[in-house]
């Protein structure tokens, strides 16, 4: 069990369950990470963050290479993060995205081109 302030003022608690390949015929395909949350210590729930394969790309495009597994795992936590900053609430927890247009900003504070 991790924990996180965050910017709203509201302390998370939350562990990683799994990650999976999401693969839609129509739509975003990418790979979901699993993390339990919750902000009061009794009622969880599952917050999902899928990390597109569209934006695996954009990336990949950028820099000349791909993210090996534990970059993709670091993108989607640094996004769990800023939506932890940015909700008040667990609507917004529960499905969350790391795109083409968030993945780079997601990811400069790891410096990861050093």
């Amino acid at each position: 069990m991790k924990a996180y302030s965050g910017e709203s003022g509201i302390v998370y608690q939350y562990y990683f369950v799994e990650s999976a390949l999401r693969r839609q015929l129509w739509g975003r395909s990418g790979t979901a990470y699993l993390f339990h949350v919750s902000s009061d210590r009794k009622n969880y729930f599952v917050s999902e963050v899928v990390v597109e394969d569209k934006a695996l790309r954009a990336w990949e495009a950028a820099h000349g290479r791909a993210l090996v597994d534990a970059e993709k795992y670091a993108a989607a936590k640094m996004r769990l993060f800023r939506a932890f900053d940015e909700s008040t609430g667990a609507e917004g927890l529960r499905q969350i995205r790391v795109t083409a247009a968030n993945i780079e900003t997601l990811l400069e504070p790891l410096r990861l081109e050093e």
